[in-house]
């Protein structure tokens, strides 16, 4: 029996983002996210497309940077000098 504010069937609601990104963005982040543990995981589903994720509303801002940080990491700088 369900009452009037009591849940039977156990849902568990939780806010998030929609990520598009394309498939190599997509990739690091997954990569970033395995490295996590538990609580500290950022991803809530991965879709099984190759340009979308989401993520907990809470980590959006540390995504952002931890994205721009790895693919700074990956960018080809030319030397000033050559």
């Amino acid at each position: 029996m369900s009452s009037a504010y009591g849940d039977t069937y156990n849902v568990k609601v939780t806010s998030g983002v929609l990520v598009t990104c394309d498939s190599a963005a997509k990739q690091i982040l997954l990569h970033l996210d395995s490295m996590r543990e538990g609580p500290y995981k950022f991803i809530i589903r991965d879709f099984n497309d190759d340009t979308h994720v989401l993520v907990k509303r809470e980590y959006v801002e540390d995504i952002k940077e931890l994205l721009q940080n790895e693919l700074e990491k990956n960018t080809y700088i030319q030397d000033p000098n050559l």
